[in-house]
Formats: C-alpha cells, sequence, structure tokens
C-alpha cells in the first residue's frame, strides 16, 4: 500500500509498506547526488526504472533540459502526487505503469529503447517493496534476459534455445558468444559478437 507523509520541507515522500522512497531528511540532496553520479548521458533519451517520490525525476530533468525521460513503475498510486509536486514536468516526463514484464515488453517503450539506444538506469532507492520486479524490468530493459536478447538480435539468426540453459539471471556478451558461436549465421555476424566479446574481458 501506498501513502504519503510531509517532511519538514513540506514536500510529499511517499511510503511502501511502511517504507520511504526517498531520503526523508533530504531528498532533493539524495536525488542530486544519484544525478551528478550518473555522468554523461551517451542518448537523449533517459529510461529511468522507478518513479518514487520523484525528487531523482525532477533532479535529472533540472539538469539537462533537452533530454526525453521516460520513468517505468508498477504503481499508479505516486502519479498524481509526483504531477501535483512537480507540475512543471508534466510536458517532460513519460510514465509507463507495468504490472509485470510482459506488460512491459507488450509496450511501445521496449520499442523505442531499443530503437532509440535509450539510456536505462535505475534509481533503487526509491523501489520499497518492488525490488524483484524492477529487477526483471531493469534486466529486461538492458538486454540481459534471454527474451530480451532474443527481441533484440532476431534478425542475427541466433539458437536462442541454446540460451534458455544458462542459470544467470543477467546475461552478459561473455554468456551469449558461445551459442552466437554454434549458431548457423554469416561469419560477419558473428565477429561482431567477438569483437564485443574482446571489448568487455
Amino acid at each position: 500500500m501506498i501513502t504519503f507523509s510531509e517532511n519538514h520541507e513540506s514536500s510529499l515522500i511517499s511510503f511502501e509498506e511502511g517504507q520511504a522512497l526517498a531520503s526523508l531528511r533530504d531528498p532533493r540532496g539524495e536525488a542530486l547526488k544519484w544525478v551528478y553520479s550518473l555522468g554523461a548521458f551517451p542518448s537523449n533519451h533517459v529510461v529511468i526504472v522507478g518513479l518514487g517520490s520523484g525528487f531523482h525525476i525532477s533532479a535529472l530533468a533540472d539538469l539537462d533540459p533537452t533530454v526525453q525521460i521516460t520513468v517505468v513503475d508498477s504503481r499508479e498510486s505516486l502519479i498524481p502526487v509526483f504531477r501535483s509536486q512537480f507540475p512543471e514536468l508534466e510536458g517532460r516526463v513519460n510514465i509507463l505503469i507495468a504490472e509485470n514484464v510482459q506488460d512491459l515488453m507488450k509496450s511501445d517503450l521496449y520499442a523505442d529503447v531499443v530503437r532509440d539506444r535509450a539510456y536505462v538506469i535505475s534509481f533503487r532507492e526509491c523501489w520499497g517493496s518492488q525490488v524483484n520486479l524492477y529487477s526483471e524490468f531493469f534486466a529486461h530493459l538492458t538486454g540481459r534476459t534471454t527474451e530480451s536478447v532474443k527481441f533484440h538480435f532476431a534478425e542475427f539468426g541466433i539458437n536462442m534455445k541454446a540460451l534458455y540453459f544458462q542459470s544467470n539471471n543477467l546475461l552478459s556478451i561473455k554468456d551469449v558468444l558461445p551459442v552466437v558461436e554454434a549458431s548457423v549465421m554469416p561469419e560477419n555476424k558473428k565477429q561482431i559478437f567477438r569483437a564485443l566479446g574482446e571489448l568487455v574481458k
């Protein structure tokens, strides 16, 4: 259950099952510290997993007024308070509510992330009791699950069945490379994956 409480600065802080989804003492300071830790954005579309109390979204929007921001969350009840607390972000921040991974993968956002090469980041401090679900969201959006590898690389002809034997929760290029080598596909496409494998040694 989501509840809200004012802090000493009269800012609304969201709670999930009694756990604050932002710093009670200094939500703006926490958000700024997080934003400055990100460095330069490699894309003008940033996808953030987790809405929480929204201070991190506001800080990100302030840092770069040109960046397109999309937030993925499962808790629709957070949206009205976010919109009322940060009305200046109305046209700048899109919010996708997904109750599960299937909702996420069926959304237009999922295809947009691949097409735009969106920068996917997370603000774990606002995940509350949704850690497992949001970890799955992050893994799928960053191409680190078998299903997302299948989506991202469908045109390469990779033998995806072999990937289902991988026991890792989060796949890396090192997990995918042996499957690529065993797949029947053109040599020039295999070279792409070999080069990526060399880069992450």
